[in-house]
């Protein structure tokens, strides 16, 4: 087995070398070594489907041959692929730009030079074997020599680096892409001391804690040693890091803690240092920077608060649940003895949880007889009782788990519930914030000001920066929630405006209206209002409320609450997200419910277990979602999913309210895999049941996008409604009186009946243009004009002669451009009386002009005098 890996701590250089490495050993394996820096793992989040890369556990090391290395030499920064250099006979490939050392690695063929890229290396190698690459390659091959060279702005840049940039752009390389994930480049100098504090870096745990401790030894002075050292801290993932830098005579020590356990100021006070709990630093007159590392581990080993886990607050013996008992009996156990969840064990081993709100909310729709296994939750964490308080914090804040089970030895030893976890940080006093009840990582706090301001208009900028400052000036809070948010971080063009406020949302809306002179319209029953900007511009703004259900797939009831109840009601994580637009908040992401992690890893995900029982039409948009963005619907998601079509849920709904989802689903770019989702999931009974979906020319329903692309791009200004398409597509297989039928169930409006009834003549009419050998655009226009732009489409689709097509699109070709500039008045002066005639005459022209025997006024003009000279409107002229 050949594998590709570069050096741990992977930037984009690294993952660019290994992209390009892979053109030149296409056989070969990529595999990361280890960490990936910040961008890298954004940028992976969204492409990873496109690269296969493996993680080093997915392969077995013992059966590699070739390894080929990028963007280092140095057999210390392999990371977890380290122990593959200790294979018999390996053949060692390198291709590296750093400088060489007395250390590097040996290899049968080893390529390091001065480049300001390892990549640049790889691409020349590329473009000698005139080996084809595409957008999206070189896409990632410029990312990484901009990154390194600094956009070439770095000295080490070569004229080899802007010749292989040269090269990628003409292969299509996307430079928006590329900005996208640039970060503000470094200096050179500053690329020169984080290269050195890598090599030097050095690890030591220290109370479960991950110290990461680097000397830099140089003359000058380097400015923005408190940025490298951030970025060290960013790129070793460790808990704190002290970088001691030999400058200009002076050692400077620079601190940085991820921990509450450790105080980095603490630290460093007694060497004269100041600053924050994990931000510090200090300026030491002494040359010797080993012994002041060795002072540094002694203060922290003093200094380090003991670590507090799972053992010390888990509650202890556990009671349990079998997973038969019913919802009813499970709720009367919890409420017996205060909990508000418990595991589901059978024979010994945990198979689920099961929370007190899931059997409030069996209780509320019937189903409080129904067993607990139907409704737990199946994939259940588990931690040991020496796992820390930062650790299942993390684990509950990025599973949105409130309980986890405590395994010791294989034995349910007890459970920390995320009450435990508040106690434990706040006492018994915690505030009810958000800030406190999902306190997140240090380090996964996240400002999006900077990617709304790249990303959106200035107009739109400037409306949201209004209406925090409108909220600031009422004391109240207001956030950008909901699709704007969400397709904001997958960069999808969204500029509906949705607004959820801590407050007063109808007075906020209405002085939001009043500050940018717009129009307000306030619904009282869900306390939303809608403000109609002068430019056309919508901005919906709702209070935070709740809603309950008072029956299965009813119609929600509304309460007014806080952001964290709102974003509860919703339908999945991804649509979780809110952004603060408060002043000095500005920017803000409030995430919840982990939604900004289910976005990266492209997961569709409940909140809870009953959501598709309390609006099935969720199951409907799950699968659009899916479809829309290429995700996957998360695996107990698509359990509850399951379970509530089998309890016939979607049968529970109003037709108008199928139709509605129906149309949405249609209405996408290309609905063909959602409505392939549809077949397999069982729901297709529940949308259209008298059609028989194996009958359905699946062959038509995947041309439709086409044709409608073609379409919109030959007549973009005929407007079309592309549900209605497909609707008549899946009609066709239906009798006269079963289409009746399904338009008195469905409530289509006028045009959709009209439409669909008429779509009923379209095949036998597609039928007779391609047996007529020859048809005038006058014949067709006098066969098909008043037939509307959905069934024109469906014509098209139905017609399966070229020829006869190609007369058809002539046809529509011709009917779009061609006008009569004659018109009444014309016939006037001519001496016509006015009257039915008019319109003969004018028809009979416009089928003169269409089929290009006339062409312009004068012709127009003409052919009407040579009309009255042969007397053919005797009756019609006046005396």
């Amino acid at each position: 087995m050949d594998i590709i890996t570069s050096h741990n701590a992977l930037d984009f250089d690294g993952l660019a070398s290994m992209v390009a490495a892979g053109k030149l050993y296409p056989g070969a394996i990529r595999v990361f070594s280890g960490t990936i820096n910040k961008n890298v793992k954004k940028f992976m989040a969204l492409y990873k489907d496109s690269l296969f890369i493996k993680a080093p556990k997915e392969i077995n090391p013992n059966q590699v041959k070739r390894l080929v290395v990028v963007d280092t030499a140095n057999a210390n920064r392999l990371g977890q692929l380290k122990s593959v250099l200790d294979n018999n006979n390996l053949d060692i490939h390198i291709y590296d730009h750093h400088p060489v050392s007395a250390d590097d690695l040996k290899g049968s063929l080893v390529e390091i030079h001065p480049t300001g890229a390892a990549t640049t290396i790889l691409v020349e190698k590329i473009m000698d074997r005139n080996i084809p690459i595409s957008p999206f390659d070189a896409t990632i091959l410029a990312l990484g020599i901009y990154d390194d060279t600094g956009s070439m702005l770095f000295p080490n840049t070569t004229a080899r680096d802007a010749y292989a940039v040269a090269h990628l752009l003409s292969c299509g390389a996307n430079l928006s892409v590329v900005a996208n994930f640039m970060e503000k480049p470094f200096s050179e100098q500053q690329r020169l001391v984080l290269q050195k504090l890598l090599e030097t870096s050095i690890h030591k745990k220290v109370s479960d804690l991950d110290i990461v401790l680097a000397i830099y030894d140089g003359n000058e002075f380097i400015p923005g040693l408190d940025l490298v050292t951030y970025r060290l801290l960013e790129m070793e993932n460790c808990d704190a890091v002290f970088v001691i830098a030999l400058m200009e005579g002076k050692v400077n020590v620079i601190g940085r803690s991820r921990s509450n356990n450790l105080k980095v100021n603490q630290v460093l006070q007694n060497m004269g240092g100041r600053g924050h709990d994990r931000a510090a630093s200090a300026v030491i007159k002494s040359r010797d920077c080993q012994e002041i590392m060795e002072k540094i581990l002694q203060n922290v080993e003093e200094l380090i608060h003991p670590l507090i886990v799972a053992g010390d607050i888990m509650t202890s013996p556990v009671k349990t649940l079998p997973p038969t008992i019913s919802m009813e009996e499970a709720g009367g156990i919890m409420l017996r003895y205060g909990h508000t969840g418990m595991p589901v064990v059978e024979d010994d081993n945990i198979v689920g949880v099961i929370s007190r709100r899931d059997v409030d909310k069996a209780r509320i729709h019937g189903l409080g007889h129904a067993p607990v296994k139907g409704f737990m939750t199946s994939k259940v964490l588990s931690i040991s009782p020496q796992t820390t308080v930062s650790e299942i914090q993390k684990i509950m804040v990025e599973h949105d788990i409130g309980r986890l089970p405590v395994i010791d030895n294989g034995r349910l030893a007890g459970i920390v519930s995320r009450t435990d976890i508040l106690r434990t940080l706040h006492g018994e006093d915690y505030p009810e914030d958000h800030e406190v009840l999902f306190l997140l990582p240090e380090g996964s706090w996240e400002n999006c000001a900077e990617l709304m301001d790249k990303s959106l208009p200035a107009q739109i900028i400037y409306y949201l920066i209004t209406a925090g400052e409108v909220a600031q000036d009422l004391k109240e809070v207001v956030y950008c929630v909901g699709g704007f948010v969400r397709d904001l971080f997958l960069k999808v063009p969204n500029f509906d405006m949705d607004l959820v406020v801590e407050g007063d949302g109808q007075k906020l809306a209405t002085e939001l209206a009043e500050r940018l002179g717009g129009k307000v319209r306030v619904h009282d029953r869900f306390r939303t209002a809608v403000v109609t900007l002068p430019d056309g511009t919508k901005i919906d703004v709702a209070t935070a409320r709740t809603e309950y259900y008072e029956y299965p797939a009813a119609l929600p009831k509304v309460e007014k609450s806080s952001l964290k109840e709102d974003m509860y009601r919703r339908d999945f994580t991804i649509n979780t997200l809110a952004i603060c637009l408060n002043p000095g908040h500005f920017g803000d992401l409030i995430d919840y419910f982990g939604g900004r992690k289910d976005l990266m890893n492209g997961s569709i995900r409940i909140l809870y277990n009953f959501s598709f029982v309390e609006d099935p039409t969720r199951i409907l948009r799950a699968i659009r979602f899916e479809q829309r963005y290429r995700f996957t619907i998360e695996a107990d998601t698509l359990r509850f999913a399951r379970d509530a079509i089998e309890r016939r849920m979607l049968g529970r709904l109003s037709y108008k309210r199928i139709l509605a989802e129906l149309i949405l689903i249609l209405n996408e770019k290309d609905p063909v895999p959602a409505l392939e989702r549809i077949r397999g999931t069982g729901v297709w009974k529940y949308l259209l049941p008298e059609i028989d979906v194996d009958d359905v020319s699946w062959k038509t329903i995947k041309r439709v996008p086409v044709v409608m692309g073609w379409w919109e791009e030959q007549y973009y200004s005929r407007k079309i409604k592309p549900w209605l398409i497909y609707i008549v597509v899946f009609f066709a297989q239906l009798s006269f009186e079963q289409v009746e039928a399904e338009m008195q169930r469905y409530p289509f409006d006028r045009y959709a009946k009209g439409c669909i009834m008429d779509s009923l003549g379209i095949p036998a009419l597609a039928e007779d243009i391609s047996r007529r050998s020859y048809l005038s655009p006058s014949d067709l226009d006098k066969m098909i004009a008043s037939v509307t732009n959905e069934n024109l489409i469906y014509l098209l689709l139905c017609i399966k002669d070229e020829e006869a097509w190609d007369r058809v699109a002539r046809y529509l070709d011709l009917k779009d451009k061609i006008e009569l500039e004659v018109n009444g008045y014309d016939l006037l002066e001519l001496g016509l009386k006015p009257g039915p005639i008019f319109k003969e005459i004018l028809d009979e022209l416009y089928y003169l002009k269409l089929d290009e025997k006339i062409h312009n006024y004068e012709d127009e003009v003409n052919t009407l005098k040579q009309w009255i000279e042969e007397g053919r409107f005797t009756h019609a002229v006046r005396i």
